[in-house]
């Protein structure tokens, strides 16, 4: 069974998947149920009836998931979409990419958390963070924050989430 459906040229998916399934797998059982689809900026757009991704143009990932019924059973969409010239505009190593998509896997992951339901975009966040820390991957993701919080890309209050999210990455030891 494998976790992603990587419809890009891009590796990362498939390295990450090798390296962190079991873990992930292990940690969140439910995340077993599901498959995920990765898709580049541009073969995103080019898909019919997903939903949309506001920012997407801002974001050197990003996360799509939408569950509908068909009458019978939910269905599961979920998506990890990657900007390729932005990540290579920013210089990500494959380390920063890695920890990106554990990001992202971990908001899939916590969508199904019932108890952040009415969290706000700061806890949301942090707990998306926290599967990365579990991974081992907290200083990478600190890195990819520092770069993007430096691009004069992000609003005000996008760079204090980050820098909150910096500061709870550093005691990840705790999580």
């Amino acid at each position: 069974m494998t976790l992603f459906n990587n419809h890009t040229s891009d590796n990362i998916f498939q390295d990450f998947e090798q390296k962190f399934k079991p873990i992930l797998y292990q940690k969140y059982p439910h995340l077993s149920t599901l498959h995920i689809d990765c898709y580049t900026v541009v073969q995103y757009n080019q898909q019919k009836n997903i939903p949309l991704i506001d920012g997407l143009c801002n974001d050197t990932f990003a996360y799509s998931i939408d569950v509908t019924n068909d009458g019978e059973q939910n269905k599961v969409f979920a998506a990890i979409v990657i900007s390729p010239e932005l990540c290579e505009s920013f210089n990500f190593t494959e380390m920063e990419k890695m920890a990106a998509i554990g990001h992202e896997v971990g908001h899939i992951i916590h969508h199904f958390n019932e108890t952040l339901s009415n969290a706000g975009n700061m806890m949301v966040e942090i707990k998306a963070d926290e599967v990365v820390a579990k991974l081992g991957m907290a200083e990478p993701l600190k890195s990819v924050l520092h770069k993007l919080r430096s691009s004069n890309r992000y609003s005000k209050e996008q760079c204090q989430l980050m820098d909150l999210r910096i500061q709870m990455l550093s005691c990840s030891e705790d999580y």
